[in-house]
């Protein structure tokens, strides 16, 4: 680990990321399904001249703007510091393969940005066919976007032939691209649906129009009613082996364990799914008149709840890696566990090397379990590498609740079986990164989380680093 860790009590610093990108995923789904909603809808009210859809359309788009390059852009930056901060390696490893990736996303992105400002601050002062173009041209940019992000995302999961060959392209086009982003595709032209049952919900003026923009809104519905069992089904064949097994011990497992909270997860977020899109048939569709704003609100909070179990689920199937088989939850690439396990981790950690030295003018105790002593700061410096990237001290995860009244001894055998990599000798293996280091470091790790539990416990013993 080459770089400081950040420590966020309590809730750890994946639940951080976590909640920016439920936010943010939605919004930016909203923005690439928008887009082609714009283009669409502003189609028909070229072909029909529709005034009313066209002033619709103007209203939308505001609220549209407003929402997408401030919250967007924001909670778009906002992720880009969290994930520095919690995961400095992943990050640092998904900018040095797809720096053209990148670059090129950064492009259409600016592009789109440009876009949608000429498109929204033009109403009424283009020309109407010259208007519809910059909707169609906002939504390939927001499209091409999307197929560039899903690349990197779904390399995380399936890196496929990359692991080998080390090419970005074959890394990028991998077994899960294509299922992804159709399903990605109609889950924004749904969610564009959901938004504009908000903005058509609010129509007050025009009972007669209203109930046709609902009715409308809830046909952006359809495809994924239609092709999104197919594409999940296609998505799921193309997981890596593991992963499935992953995903069937949580079904096994009936409510106990990480994996049996992912399966709940994933059974919530289909059933929930399901709902929706009955809900857009039976609520605006069949019943526009009764269908109030509130009503749509509720229906949104709905689509972001699904949207975040959607986005838990991806990432607890990499588990316990961050890029699949490749570096592991905390930071850890795969092929470095044996040399850190020869010649030590802190070793080989400038910063949590230096974490785990006294500082200047402090007294250095014999008892192992004291914050003066260099055994407890070993032992913190590895935590704080290796085990906070999934755990707490006393919040999420906490390794106080899940040590209970262990002892040094008992912390020891534990970590001794973590530490090996043969899923014969490590049942856990498969779900949370193998500890690295020296028999030395394990000992310090075991003295510091026996610490937690037992601060009056010692280890003269324990020889100084």
């Amino acid at each position: 680990m080459n770089y400081p860790m950040w420590e966020v009590p309590g809730i750890g610093t994946a639940w951080i990321i976590g909640l920016i990108s439920c936010l943010h995923v939605f919004v930016s789904h909203f923005a690439v399904g928008g887009g082609i909603f714009f283009a669409v809808t502003e189609g028909l009210a070229f072909k029909n001249n529709d005034k009313d859809l066209y002033g619709y359309l103007k209203k939308h788009s505001q609220f549209f703007l407003l929402l997408t390059t401030v919250f967007g852009v924001v909670s778009g930056v906002s992720i880009w510091w969290t994930i520095s901060l919690v995961n400095p390696n992943a990050t640092h490893s998904l900018i040095q393969v797809y720096t053209l990736g990148w670059a090129e996303e950064y492009l259409f992105f600016l592009a789109e940005l440009t876009t949608i400002f000429v498109y929204y601050y033009t109403w009424e002062r283009l020309a109407k066919d010259k208007h519809l173009k910059l909707a169609r041209l906002y939504a390939v940019f927001s499209v091409l976007t999307l197929v560039i992000i899903n690349g990197i995302i779904t390399y995380m999961l399936t890196p496929g032939h990359w692991l080998v060959s080390k090419k970005w392209l074959e890394g990028f086009f991998n077994e899960t691209y294509w299922p992804s982003l159709l399903i990605r595709i109609t889950a924004m032209i749904a969610i564009a649906g959901m938004y504009a049952l908000v903005t058509a919900a609010a129509i007050k003026d025009n009972e007669a129009f209203r109930t046709r923009m609902l009715r409308y809104a809830a046909k952006w519905f359809i495809p994924m009613f239609i092709l999104g069992p197919v594409l999940a089904f296609w998505y799921y064949q193309n997981l890596p082996a593991s992963v499935v097994a992953n995903l069937w011990t949580g079904v096994q497992a009936s409510g106990v364990g990480n994996f049996s909270i992912l399966a709940r997860v994933t059974y919530l977020s289909l059933i929930l799914s399901g709902t929706i899109l009955v809900f857009a048939f039976v609520g605006p569709y069949l019943n526009p008149k009764g269908f109030s704003f509130k009503m749509a609100l509720c229906y949104l909070c709905c689509g972001i709840v699904v949207t975040g179990m959607a986005e838990y689920t991806r990432e607890m199937l990499r588990k316990p890696f961050a890029i699949y088989n490749y570096m592991y939850s905390n930071g850890i690439r795969k092929d470095a566990i044996a040399g850190l396990n020869e010649h030590g981790f802190l070793k080989t950690a400038p910063w949590a090397g230096l974490a785990a030295l006294p500082k200047p003018g402090e007294s250095v105790t014999a008892l192992a379990s004291h914050p003066d002593s260099t055994t407890w700061r070993a032992g913190r410096a590895m935590f704080q590498s290796q085990c906070m990237a999934c755990h707490t001290t006393d919040g999420y995860r906490s390794m106080k609740r899940l040590l209970g009244q262990r002892d040094s001894e008992a912390i020891k055998g534990l970590l001794t079986m973590l530490h090996e990599t043969n899923p014969e000798k490590n049942p856990y293996v498969h779900i949370m990164p193998p500890v690295a280091g020296t028999q030395e470091e394990l000992d310090a790790l075991a003295e510091y989380l026996a610490s937690l539990n037992h601060p009056e416990v010692s280890s003269p013993q324990i020889s100084q680093r």
